[in-house]
């Protein structure tokens, strides 16, 4: 059976989208199919002929998000876009025929093959007749403390929305577009986490546990190993591999060869100040990080 991969994203995640893509293509053994809700996607077309002639995608199915809602919560002056909550919607967009699917976020890159994984956990979803398979967050006590009053959750039971297995037939029958409105609606401001709270809310009672080689979380600053039966990596939180304070770590090594393997750059770099990023090249001189670029010159 062929697998299915859903990403969320729009013009600002094209390039992140498409690293995290190539990763996942070079490792499965078997061609699979990708769907993509965008924001515009037109923007992203042209890009993905980078991906688009890969031996291992079946297909790839690009679609604009058509329900225009005009304030998503909490985006402003954050490291995420509406394109986050498009996800909450993918039973208006996906074909009926598609029963599950592997949601990944653009800041994912595959470092083993994840099919015999999916295989199993889609069984085990069904089986256990669970809507999504997900790998849980630990926070320290005084942040379960604030997620379990502002959500009223079981906080042993928040997980990362980064990485879901997905049932879509029992989705399809949760209501989530409209429990998620409804959530907006009622909570909006208090929504930290943007739409992974409200997925806390929707399926705090109605998920199985992975194992964290499933969604291992980089701390770009910790030099931590990747553990070796690691799947997914995920570049989570706002400090990213892209950015020139990023891209001067180990951690960030796995991302940006992903990136050259598109043919477009020796590195990835984007700005929000640009004068901030002069600053942290120069710091990056002084302190020597630069040198695990691998290619401090052209860097």
């Amino acid at each position: 059976m062929t697998q299915n991969i859903l990403y969320c994203f729009d013009e600002n995640y094209n390039i992140q989208a498409l690293a995290s893509m190539i990763s996942l293509l070079d490792k499965v053994s078997e061609p699979v199919n990708i769907y993509v809700i965008h924001k515009n996607k037109k923007t992203f077309i042209e890009k993905s002929k980078k991906i688009g002639t890969h031996p291992n995608i079946k297909s790839l199915n690009v679609y604009d998000f058509k329900n225009k809602i005009l304030n998503f919560p909490n985006i402003s002056n954050s490291h995420v876009s509406e394109a986050t909550y498009y996800r909450l919607f993918i039973e208006d967009v996906i074909p009926k025929s598609v029963d599950c699917l592997l949601y990944l976020d653009c800041d994912i890159i595959c470092v083993k093959d994840p099919l015999e994984m999916m295989q199993n956990n889609f069984i085990k979803l069904s089986s256990l007749n669970k809507t999504i398979g997900v790998v849980f967050e630990d926070f320290p006590q005084e942040e379960q403390d604030e997620i379990r009053d502002r959500l009223n959750i079981d906080i042993q039971q928040y997980f990362n929305a980064g990485v879901m297995f997905i049932n879509l037939t029992r989705w399809r029958i949760s209501d989530v577009p409209n429990k998620s409105m409804e959530i907006i609606k009622n909570m909006g401001s208090k929504l930290k986490y943007w739409d992974q709270d409200i997925l806390n809310k929707i399926f705090n009672k109605d998920l199985y546990k992975l194992h964290s080689k499933l969604n291992f979380i980089v701390d770009i600053q910790n030099t931590l190993t990747v553990p070796q039966e690691t799947i997914f990596i995920h570049y989570a939180g706002s400090f990213k591999p892209w950015t020139t304070r990023g891209a001067v770590e180990k951690n960030a090594l796995m991302y940006m060869e992903n990136f050259r393997k598109l043919g477009i750059g020796k590195f990835h770099l984007t700005h929000t100040w640009k004068l901030s990023s002069v600053f942290h090249v120069i710091k990056s001189i002084i302190n020597l990080k630069i040198i695990n670029t691998k290619a401090p010159f052209k860097f």
